[in-house]
């Protein structure tokens, strides 16, 4: 059940995401009609979910005329009598503790609204969480009663998106509930009959599913799957708030109503889980009926009676205020001046056109291959002036930032800075990729464990030459490259793009599809940002490379060709596009980056993702190829704040590039 929950919950979060940036239509028409109309026209229907809640209600029904049957035998003068005994010093635990158990869940909207990028405020998040709750526990029908408040008090939202995130919040704290529940099953004597084997069952599909969290197969990649770090501030948060009720209840106890606080909070916990699967207001006649079966050693009345005290200062009291704050409706929050220059992820969608300052930003870069910008899959980290800084994307554990800062001006401390900022808030870990030199410098400064990964060869081509004994080998193959009678040419405006799709797919058969992050892909409306080169055998297209290309530099990018090519036809056609680069004074052509070979002392991990790195892209024939070119070698670093954030890491990357990408035709 935990698993599933999860599920549910990340597979809620994908439709939020998706229509969290249509916040312009949803704040405009906010009429119940027209909100119901547009939850029936997204695949849920609001009526149908009211009318869903029958069963619950008609269950909440029956156990009611169950407690009222036992009730038949119970002492009302009692009743009151107990109730009497609840010091005003109890009550003000009570009050106490409710608080902290109310603070708790309002953080939980919150991290919610960080989990699917919501551009909600943490404070008015919390706020609307905090009254929703505070109102839906106590009126029933929870999911959309708290979703009709979540919409009240955030304008930002349709219904809809509110409706959606208060299904993600019960369905992930319902999950917590279950580990938490779990946990106190096992440390606490129970006298339920099977706790324990339950108990270990939740516990080993939470264990599994922590571990599908990191290794994330291949089948589930349309799933998103919280991080580590998301599912432990979860479970922190259902912990502190149902330590924080139990225990306000436990403060209620009248005199002679004796329980240690353990099988107190073990007992709620338990109790709390029969009502919120009943969807009774306030757990309605499930809890009682479940508290008092789990406690026979207490008297009925004394427990009734403090039930009845805990209802008031959690119940009834936190839904008058929420009532008057849900009237009064959402406040405005004042953007201080760190909330206002807080540095945020922006993702791009796949386009050739980027946005003007990041194509302005792209031309400008130190490296050119921040043109995998266009390619969608890249995010780019920026200020609060919306000025890019760095390529990023948040991938399982991790967030990856690809290749160095998108211009040497920037303070790389400060940069470092905001990435951990990014990561903290999206509850992940940085991770710096193929991080030159200086980058991975600062890194370290900042206490960052890094290890080199990969040497990047670049060639100066105005003064790249064919002569001396370490280009031998390249010589032979342009030869050879000759004798076979190709042509190579710079492609123009008008390109042969059936042939080259032809011999993309025939590669794609042969090499088991396009890989994806850092590697570049087939993307033929892409072409007009890139240098294309052309090589033709008897007037049939035999192979292409592409390179990116801005003010810094030119870098390598694709490299295509039929299985039948002649030998040589790859370092004809780059040794084409040196000379070529060299006639407009380029002094700066990147062969790209290729795996270091194994290292000695490596972490294990780092070996395994590095073994299959190297299977999937060729690396051994890529080493060989670009050493005939006899380049410059600068080394290329990964880099994160812990020794298991590399690990990590390594792991997401390693996932990334192996994903396979859709190509255009």
């Amino acid at each position: 059940m935990l698993v599933i929950s999860f599920l549910g919950a990340r597979c809620g979060v994908v439709v939020v995401m998706k229509q969290a940036k249509d916040t312009t239509s949803g704040s405009a028409k906010r009429g119940l009609s027209t909100a119901l109309a547009r939850g029936a026209e997204n695949g849920m229907d609001l009526r149908r979910a009211a009318l869903r809640q029958l069963l619950p209600i008609g269950l909440t029904f029956g156990l009611v005329v169950l407690l009222w049957q036992r009730a038949g035998g119970l002492d009302f003068g009692y009743i009151y009598a107990s109730l009497k005994t609840v010091s005003p010093l109890q009550w003000l635990g009570a009050a106490l503790f409710s608080a902290i158990s109310f603070w708790a869940l309002g953080k939980y909207d919150g991290v919610v609204h960080r989990l699917i990028g919501s551009d909600v405020t943490d404070k008015a998040a919390e706020r609307a969480g905090i009254t929703a709750i505070a109102l839906s526990q106590t009126v029933g029908l929870g999911v959309i009663s708290s979703a009709f408040v979540r919409w009240r008090m955030l304008p930002k939202l349709s219904l809809m998106q509110a409706m959606q995130i208060s299904a993600i919040v019960a369905v992930s704290f319902l999950s917590a509930w279950a580990v938490v529940a779990s946990l106190v099953a096992l440390t606490v004597p129970m006298t339920l009959p099977w706790a324990g084997w339950v108990a270990w069952a939740v516990l080993g599909g939470a264990t599994l599913f922590a571990g599908l969290s990191v290794l994330r197969p291949s089948f589930m990649s349309s799933l998103h799957i919280p991080s580590l770090r998301a599912m432990c501030a979860f479970l922190a948060l259902a912990l502190i708030d149902t330590a924080a009720a139990g225990t306000a209840l436990w403060m209620v106890l009248p005199d002679g109503c004796d329980c240690a606080l353990l099988p107190l909070i073990a007992a709620y916990l338990l109790a709390l889980g029969a009502g919120l699967i009943s969807s009774a207001p306030g757990g309605m006649g499930a809890f009682e009926v479940t508290l008092l079966a789990l406690l026979p050693a207490l008297e009925a009345e004394p427990l009734l009676a403090a039930i009845l005290a805990f209802r008031t200062i959690y119940y009834v009291l936190p839904a008058l205020i929420a009532a008057v704050v849900t009237i009064r409706g959402p406040r405005t929050d004042r953007q201080t001046d760190h909330g206002a220059s807080r540095p945020t992820l922006t993702r791009l969608i796949k386009t050739p056109n980027l946005p003007a300052h990041v194509a302005k930003t792209v031309a400008e870069a130190p490296r050119a291959e921040a043109g995998l910008l266009r390619h969608g899959r890249l995010s780019f980290l920026t200020t609060s002036h919306g000025q890019p800084k760095a390529m990023a994307a948040a991938s399982g554990q991790s967030l990856l930032v690809l290749s160095d800062p998108l211009s040497k001006a920037i303070n790389r401390k400060d940069l470092l800075a905001d990435v951990q900022a990014i990561a903290r808030r999206s509850f992940l870990t940085p991770f710096l990729y193929k991080a030159g030199g200086r980058w991975a410098a600062a890194a370290r400064r900042a206490g960052w464990q890094i290890l080199p990964i990969a040497r990047e060869g670049w060639i100066n081509p105005t003064t790249f030459t064919l002569d001396g004994s370490a280009k031998r080998q390249l010589r032979r193959k342009l030869r050879q490259a000759d004798a076979a009678g190709l042509i190579i040419c710079e492609a123009g405006a008008e390109l042969p793009l059936p042939e080259m799709h032809q011999i993309a797919e025939e590669w794609q058969r042969m090499r088991g599809g396009e890989r994806g992050f850092s590697m570049g892909s087939w993307h033929p409306d892409q072409l007009p940002h890139a240098r294309v080169y052309l090589a033709r055998k008897e007037g049939q297209l035999v192979g292409f490379l592409t390179l990116h290309e801005n003010l810094s530099e030119q870098a390598l990018d694709l490299m295509r060709m039929r299985a039948d090519a002649p030998d040589g036809t790859m370092h004809a056609l780059l040794t084409f596009a040196i000379t070529q680069a060299a006639r407009q004074g380029c002094t700066r052509l990147s062969l790209a980056a290729v795996p270091l070979d194994d290292q000695k002392n490596e972490p294990w991990v780092f070996h395994q993702t590095r073994q299959k790195l190297d299977h999937i892209s060729g690396a051994a024939g890529l080493r060989q190829f670009k050493t005939a070119f006899a380049p410059q070698w600068e080394t290329l670093y990964a880099a994160a704040p812990t020794r298991a954030a590399l690990a990590f890491g390594a792991l997401d990357v390693t996932r990334e590039i192996c994903r396979k990408v859709q190509t255009g035709s």
